[in-house]
C-alpha cells in the first residue's frame, strides 16, 4: 500500500501555507525622538487640539468636551509612532479648507491599520467628521 505525502508527514507545498504579510500602512518607516522631543512634541500637540476645538464643530458642549479631555489624556500615553499622523489631521484640520470626508476615511484606515489606536481614534473620527466650514 502507498502511502500519500500526508500521510508520510511529508510537507505540501502551497498548501495551507500563510501568505506573506504586506504592509497597510502609508508610512512604513520608523521615527525616533528624544524624551524632550517627544515631550515638545505632545505638548504642540496640545496646542493644536486646543486650536482645533475652537473651529466649529456639529457637537453638543458635553459630547465636545468629552471628547476633548479624551484627546488630551491619549496625546500624553499614546506611542511615539503614532504622533506623526495626529499632527497631520490636527494641521488639515487646522487648514483653510480641510476635506472632512477624506480626513475621516484616512482616520478609519489608519484605525484598520494599527493595533491600540481605538482608544484616540474613535474621538478624533467624531471630531474630524462635525467639523464645519
Amino acid at each position: 500500500m502507498t502511502l500519500t505525502k500526508y500521510q508520510r508527514g511529508d510537507a505540501i507545498e502551497g498548501w495551507n501555507d500563510c501568505p506573506t504579510p504586506i504592509s497597510l500602512s502609508k508610512n512604513n518607516w520608523q521615527i525616533s525622538l528624544s524624551g524632550d522631543e517627544i515631550r515638545q512634541k505632545r505638548e504642540e500637540l496640545q496646542d493644536q487640539l486646543t486650536k482645533v476645538f475652537g473651529l466649529q464643530l456639529s457637537l453638543p458642549e458635553r459630547e465636545r468636551d468629552h471628547y476633548k479631555n479624551k484627546l488630551q489624556s491619549q496625546i500624553h500615553v499614546v506611542n511615539q509612532q503614532h504622533l506623526p499622523f495626529i499632527e497631520t489631521v490636527f494641521r488639515e484640520l487646522l487648514g483653510n479648507e480641510p476635506n472632512s470626508s477624506k480626513l475621516k476615511s484616512d482616520v478609519v484606515d489608519y484605525m484598520m491599520n494599527h493595533d491600540g489606536v481605538s482608544a484616540w481614534c474613535s474621538p478624533l473620527k467624531k471630531i474630524v467628521s462635525s467639523v464645519q466650514r
